[in-house]
């Protein structure tokens, strides 16, 4: 089954050049979809505690990213699977390295922030849900991936993601270390001060 939807999917490539394009668009851009999601988040305006609770959820992703992506590492090093383009003929859209297809860091990342987004109940969740399920989707359509190979992305980074948000309290020590030296850096560069809400 896991072939047969990768092959549906990834059977439409090449048969719409602007389907074609917008695919590689966004399996291309998601990192920096990524980045700036995550500095709107960090740079937003409005009350202390809701700006606060923003810069908390971007703390909160980036360390459930980091995570879920070393966690990735080992599973990789554990576990070879060969990419749908080693193993089958397939409309391969994007330039990419042969190594292991399970789990897929692109599917690491943006599920990562939906996922913390969601459980922290941010205006953007569905916007971020919508986005991390198309980005999937590209990844298979462009030839790299198969859709175990998203849904385990999508699975591991919800764990990550959830067990970050239960445990906060663990976490406190690091995010104040961060709210310290972002405070330090802010009076370096005053035009950033309106973002310290530790003030």
């Amino acid at each position: 089954m896991n072939y047969t939807i990768f092959h549906w999917i990834n059977n439409w490539a090449g048969s719409f050049a602007l389907l074609d394009k917008g695919m590689i668009f966004i399996t291309s851009s998601a990192p920096y979809v990524a980045i700036i999601l995550m500095l709107s988040l960090w740079f937003s305006n409005g009350q202390k505690e809701t700006a606060m609770r923003k810069q908390y959820t971007v703390l909160y992703t980036a360390i459930s990213v980091c995570t879920a992506l070393l966690v990735n590492v080992l599973i990789h090093a554990l576990y070879y699977h060969p990419r749908p383009f080693v193993t089958y003929h397939v409309h391969k859209l994007v330039p990419h390295a042969a190594d292991s297809s399970f789990v897929s860091d692109h599917a690491v990342l943006v599920f990562s922030i939906a996922f913390t987004m969601i459980l922290r109940g941010e205006a953007w969740k569905n916007i971020a849900l919508f986005w991390a399920i198309l980005v999937g989707i590209s990844r298979i359509y462009v030839g790299v991936h198969y859709p175990a190979d998203i849904i385990g992305g999508a699975v591991l980074s919800f764990i990550t993601s959830a067990l970050v948000v239960k445990y906060t309290n663990k976490v406190e020590p690091l995010a104040r270390l961060i709210f310290q030296i972002y405070a330090i850096i802010t009076k370096r560069i005053p035009i950033l001060s309106k973002y310290n809400h530790t003030a």
